[in-house]
C-alpha cells in the first residue's frame, strides 16, 4: 500500500474514534460548567489520562526526541522537571478544589481580590502557556508528516488545526478530557511498540551505545549532557513553568474530589517521566543510525523515513493521537480564559450561560486560525515551549505560591501581587533582549521576587500608617 494512503486511513481511523468520543460526551454533558472545568466530575484515570496526554503532546514526539539526539538522556531530565512540578500541585489540590475555581485567574482573585488591571495581565500571562503549546503541536505535526508524505507544511498544519476543532466544540473540557484519556492509554501502548521496534532496528542496545558519544548513555552524567547552560534554562522555566500552566489546573478543578485529583495527577507525573525515559532513548538510538541530522527536531521526521508501511501507519495513529490531544486542551484553555476572565467579568457580566458556550465555541475558531498564522511565522517547536514558559513562570510563578504561603497574613496586596507580575516579565524581556549568560527566565523569577516583597512590603506600611493617622 502506498505510505501516504496508509497514514490517510490510520488517520481517518483514529481522528474518526476520537471524534466520535467528543460528540458523544458533548451530547451528554452540555453547559458552561462542562465546557469550563468538565463538570466537576471527572474520574481518577481520566484526569491522569487527560493529564498526561496533554502534557506529552508534539514536544515530546518532536522536540524531545530532538533533545535525545543533542543530550543524551537530557530528554529525562526535561521530564523529570515537569513531572515535579506535577506533583507540587497535588500538594495545593485540596485547597483548589474547596475553591470552585475555573481559571488560574481565580486564584488571583481569591488571594488579592478584583483590580482590572492585576487580572488582565494574569489572563495575558495564562494564555500564553497553552497558546505556545497549541503552536508547538502544529508545528510538530508540520515537521513529522512533511517528511513521510511529501505535502507542504503549510497545508498540513491547516488541516490538523482545522480537525481539532471537532474534539474541543461539542463540550470544552469534558469532551477533551475524555478524548484525551482514550488517546492517553493509546500512547502508551504504541510507545512501548515503537520502543521495541527501534530497539531491534537499531541493532540491540549495545549497538546503539557503541556508535553514539559515552556521555550521552552514562548514568547520571547523561541527564546533563545537553549543556549546563540549557539544564539552567530548564530548572527555571520548564519546572516553574509546570507550576503554572492553567491545563494543569483545569484538570485538578475537574476532579471529583482533591483525593481524585491527587492520584491522578501522581499517576500522570509517573507516565511523564516514563515519556521521557521513551524520548531520550528514541533521540539517541537515531542518533546511533545517522549523525549527520541538521537540525536535531528532524530526527523523529528521518525515523519515520525508516519503517516500513505497515508500521508507519500504525506510528502516523501513535502521532496523531498524542499530538491532537495537546491542541484541543490548549484552545479549550485559551478559550476559557477569554469568555470567563474577559468576557464575562468586564464585558457582559449578566451573559448567560447558554450564550458564553456559543461564544466559546466562535472563539475557539478564531483562536486556531490565530495558532496557525503564527506557527507557519515561527516554525520552531522548542522555541515556543521555551519562550512561553519562561514568561508566564517570571510573572505568575511568586505571586502564585507566595499569596498562597501568605494568604492567612496581611501582607498581601494588590499592588505587591503587580510588582511581582510587571516586575517579572520585564526582567526576563530585558535579559532575552540583551542575551545574558544565565537563561532570562532567571532573571524574570528573581525580578518578580523582588518586585513582589518590596512593592508588598512599601505598601503595607502605608496601609499601616494611614490606619494609625485615622487612629484605627
Amino acid at each position: 500500500m502506498d505510505p501516504t494512503m496508509a497514514i490517510v486511513l490510520s488517520s481517518i481511523g483514529v481522528l474518526g474514534i476520537g471524534v466520535a468520543i467528543s460528540f458523544f460526551v458533548g451530547r451528554r454533558q452540555k453547559g458552561i460548567e462542562n465546557w469550563n472545568v468538565g463538570g466537576r466530575s471527572l474520574p481518577m484515570y481520566v484526569v491522569a489520562g487527560s493529564q498526561f496526554a496533554t502534557g506529552m503532546g508534539g514536544g515530546v514526539l518532536v522536540a524531545h526526541i530532538g533533545i535525545g539526539y543533542d543530550g543524551g538522556l537530557s530528554a529525562i531530565t526535561y521530564n523529570l522537571l515537569y513531572s515535579f512540578g506535577i506533583i507540587l500541585l497535588v500538594m495545593l489540590a485540596g485547597w483548589l478544589k474547596k475553591q470552585n475555581f475555573s481559571t488560574l485567574p481565580d486564584i488571583f482573585r481569591k488571594l488579592y481580590g478584583e483590580h482590572k488591571i492585576m487580572m488582565s495581565a494574569v489572563t495575558v500571562l495564562a494564555i500564553v502557556v497553552p497558546f505556545g503549546w497549541l503552536c508547538t503541536q502544529l508545528v510538530a505535526f508540520g515537521n513529522l508528516f512533511t517528511e513521510i508524505t511529501g505535502l507542504s507544511f503549510t497545508l498540513l498544519v491547516i488541516i490538523f488545526a482545522a480537525i481539532s476543532l471537532l474534539f474541543v466544540l461539542p463540550g470544552g473540557l469534558s469532551s477533551v478530557a475524555w478524548t484525551d484519556f482514550v488517546f492517553g492509554c493509546f500512547m502508551l501502548i504504541l510507545a512501548v511498540a515503537s520502543g521495541f521496534y527501534m530497539l531491534n532496528m537499531a541493532g540491540g542496545w549495545s549497538n546503539i551505545v557503541s556508535n553514539v558519544p559515552e556521555n550521552f548513555v552514562a548514568f547520571p552524567e547523561g541527564m546533563g549532557a545537553i549543556g549546563t547552560t540549557t539544564v539552567v534554562l530548564w530548572i527555571f522555566a520548564i519546572f516553574p513553568g509546570a507550576l503554572t500552566n492553567q491545563m494543569s489546573y483545569q484538570r485538578i478543578y475537574a476532579a471529583k474530589d482533591a483525593k481524585t485529583a491527587k492520584q491522578g495527577f501522581i499517576i500522570a507525573a509517573i507516565a511523564g517521566v516514563f515519556s521521557g525515559v521513551w524520548a531520550s532513548f528514541m533521540g539517541i538510538s537515531i542518533l546511533s543510525q545517522n549523525a549527520g541530522l541538521e537540525n536535531s527536531e528532524l530526527a523523529a521526521g528521518w525515523f519515520l523515513t525508516q519503517i516500513p508501511t505497515w508500521f508507519l501507519a500504525i506510528y502516523s495513529a501513535f502521532i496523531i493521537a498524542t499530538i491532537m490531544s495537546t491542541v484541543s486542551s490548549a484552545v479549550q484553555s485559551v478559550v476559557v480564559n477569554i469568555t470567563n476572565d474577559i468576557y464575562k467579568s468586564y464585558i457582559n457580566p449578566e451573559v448567560k450561560d447558554r450564550d458564553l458556550v456559543k461564544a466559546s465555541r466562535g472563539l475557539s475558531v478564531l483562536i486556531v486560525i490565530l495558532a496557525i498564522v503564527l506557527s507557519l511565522y515561527y516554525p520552531q517547536a522548542l522555541g515556543w515551549l521555551q519562550a512561553t514558559y519562561a514568561y508566564s513562570a517570571a510573572g505568575l510563578l511568586v505571586p502564585i505560591f507566595l499569596g498562597i504561603a501568605l494568604r492567612r497574613t496581611n501582607f498581601l496586596s494588590k499592588k505587591g501581587a503587580m510588582g511581582g507580575i510587571f516586575l517579572g516579565v520585564i526582567g526576563a524581556a530585558v535579559a532575552q533582549i540583551i542575551d545574558t549568560a544565565i537563561p532570562y527566565a532567571v532573571y524574570g523569577v528573581v525580578a518578580s521576587l523582588v518586585g513582589f516583597i518590596l512593592v508588598s512590603f512599601i505598601f503595607k506600611n502605608k496601609s499601616n500608617m494611614e490606619k494609625k493617622v485615622a487612629g484605627l
